[in-house]
């Protein structure tokens, strides 16, 4: 390729005829995956795809598939499944999407009599969704001072909950500065009292159901009466685990003495794909009758191409949302997404009935496996690296890096700087109420297992060489 082709190929206009495709044609071979480099990432989720996926995604791509709607409505007759007819055309991957669903949801708790959901562009949507279906089963329900719904939910909720309370008009808020330690880590609530309110976490970074209980009787005594309460199973920092069923005993505790209605989403975007396979007696979806939807993520620990995103919902939740389209055969539509591809569903599909749920444990487990071995090295050779607490079946390693004022210098993280191939990515993180510390997400993926050793390593010199630059 010349200069000036080059220079055309990056021009950001529509050109009027059609360019050299062999040059064009490089440049897309040439986009290089992140995972494969020298010094993989440490903190993406995501993981190459395996050599069967990759043969199956070309022919299926050229095939055009539109997913549009959702595919799990129907009903048993005569001891046999009669699915509600969906767009033309299109009725295997149809089948096939509503067949990994319910193989998704068994793990959790949920049966193809118990269950809708689809798959979707990543969980962020999956969250919009769970929201979306939550504020309309709660406006069902009264509202006597006109409050409107007030969101439950940790300071290590994902982003996407804000968004989507925002989205959805549940309330509007923005972070600002702290007076004591000047992090803008302070969520300052709608000023209505609707929307979202953060509840503190406990040392271990799970939701506090003390704080909970204390911040419900606070919005009841000001006349709330719809909550929508989002527990996270495997928080996006440190991987922590809400504790799902004793929220769900508190919900309908206080549903039954009090009036108040609750509604229950649970994002296991992460974990969603490790906890089941690992800890199966562990309640995080449908076991616990109070929840109603759910959202995971495949393009993470379920090894799908992004997006994977997945929402789950109790039998029947989703036609609070369904609008009618007469041109589209079944004239309903009840997802965020309308047209949407099928490639993660069909991939999911085959993956996981050509491994097994076996399958699925054997890669948690060695995810999990490698984490302790990286937790073991860092705490053998780097004192000064603090380990937070973490969960068994999360394969996450939240870890305070103190080089310089409870952080690693940006210097060291950017280009050129010796940690920057690893894609270092910190949040504040902050327990009870307090000033947040500075804390790294670590996940152990496969294309990160290699590399344990030269992290810590790098870690090491990282430390040794900022030293003297400061002496």
């Amino acid at each position: 390729m010349n200069t000036k082709e080059g220079s055309q190929i990056w021009d950001w206009r529509w050109p009027e005829t059609g360019r050299n495709q062999e040059a064009l044609s490089k440049v897309v071979r040439d986009i290089v995956s992140p995972y494969e480099e020298l010094i993989p990432p440490f903190c993406y989720p995501g993981t190459p795809l395996s050599g069967d996926l990759l043969s199956l995604a070309g022919p299926l791509l050229q095939h055009h598939i539109n997913a549009i709607g959702s595919h799990t409505h129907g009903e048993m007759t005569d001891k046999e499944w009669h699915f509600r007819k969906g767009e033309g055309g299109f009725e295997r991957i149809q089948r096939m999407e509503a067949q990994v669903i319910w193989m998704i949801a068994s793990m959790i708790g949920g049966t193809r009599e118990s269950v809708d959901g689809y798959f979707c562009g990543g969980g962020t949507e999956a969250n919009l969704q769970g929201l979306w279906v939550g504020r309309q089963w709660l406006r069902q329900h009264p509202d006597p001072y006109h409050k409107g719904i007030t969101v439950l939910s940790s300071g290590a909720c994902h982003y996407s909950i804000v968004k989507a309370v925002e989205i959805l008009d549940l309330g509007h808020h923005e972070y600002i500065p702290c007076h004591k330690c000047s992090k803008p880590h302070l969520l300052a609530a709608d000023p209505k009292g609707n929307g979202l309110t953060v509840i503190d976490m406990d040392d271990a970074g799970q939701l506090c159901l003390e704080s909970i209980e204390e911040v419900f009787h606070k919005k009841y005594e000001l006349g709330f009466r719809q909550f929508l309460v989002v527990p996270t199973v495997g928080t996006y920092i440190t991987g922590s685990i809400d504790p799902i069923s004793e929220i769900g005993a508190f919900a309908d505790q206080m549903s039954h003495k009090t009036g108040a209605h609750f509604y229950i989403h649970i994002d296991a975007s992460f974990a969603g794909f490790t906890v089941p396979f690992v800890n199966p007696d562990a309640e995080i979806g449908f076991t616990v009758p109070q929840v109603h939807s759910m959202t995971l993520d495949a393009d993470k620990m379920g090894r799908l191409p992004y997006p994977a995103g997945i929402f789950l919902c109790r039998k029947d939740l989703m036609h609070l949302v369904a609008r009618k389209v007469r041109y589209v055969r079944g004239n309903e539509d009840d997802t965020v997404s309308g047209s949407r591809s099928s490639l993660a569903q069909v991939l999911g599909w085959y993956l996981y009935q050509s491994e097994g749920i076996d399958g699925q444990r054997a890669y948690v487990r060695r995810c999990l496996d490698a984490r302790d071995q990286l937790v073991k090295l860092i705490q053998v050779q780097l004192p000064w690296v603090r380990v937070l607490p973490y969960s068994p079946w999360v394969n996450f390693a939240p870890m305070v890096i103190d080089i310089e004022d409870g952080a690693v210098p940006e210097a060291l993280c950017e280009e050129g700087g010796l940690l920057a191939p690893y894609h270092l990515r910190s949040d504040f993180l902050s327990v009870r109420g307090e000033c947040p510390q500075v804390v790294y997400k670590i996940c152990v993926m496969p294309h990160t297992i290699p590399h344990l050793q030269r992290f810590v390593r790098d870690l090491k010199k990282a430390k040794e060489s900022w030293g003297k630059k400061l002496v």
